[in-house]
């Protein structure tokens, strides 16, 4: 959904947190249409994806909320290079529609794998398709460069 910056590894090879300011940015840009609906796939770059679900029960909610992240789950283990850092997870009641909701927030980073096949264009089989879905084109790593 949105493209947080590039990944950071300390000396002993494991995946720095990115920086809290980049990171708040980039959830902050999850309100846009370009970057609500549709996973980032930009390489070398850590990632942010928020899945959110109601329900008007909590087991309606839960489930709602279990089969979109089966669903993301599903394609981004076929992208080369996916590799999950962080799940957030909030249950809520709302008042006004007395509904309940649950949202995951999830960190994620494409690393480079050197095996020349990795493509940001196509990273899994159907992503062409599911551009073709889209009403704006998802977010890419260009964003960063135009603050």
């Amino acid at each position: 959904m949105a493209v947080i910056e590039r990944i950071t590894y300390a000396d002993n090879g494991q995946i720095k947190t990115p920086d809290l300011l980049a990171t708040l940015r980039a959830k902050s840009r999850l309100a846009f249409p370009s970057a609500k609906f549709f996973p980032t796939f930009d390489i070398g770059y850590a990632h942010v994806f928020r899945i959110s679900a109601h329900g008007l029960t909590f087991d309606e909610a839960q489930r709602n909320a279990k089969r979109k992240l089966d669903r993301f789950h599903k394609k981004m283990h076929l992208v080369e290079g996916f590799r999950e850092t962080k799940v957030d997870k909030i249950e809520d009641y709302i008042r006004t529609n007395q509904n309940f909701k649950v949202i995951y927030t999830i960190m994620y980073v494409i690393e480079q794998t050197g095996s020349g096949t990795q493509n940001p264009d196509s990273p899994y089989p159907e992503y062409q398709l599911d551009l073709t879905k889209l009403q704006f084109p998802p977010e890419t790593a260009a964003v960063l460069s135009a603050r």
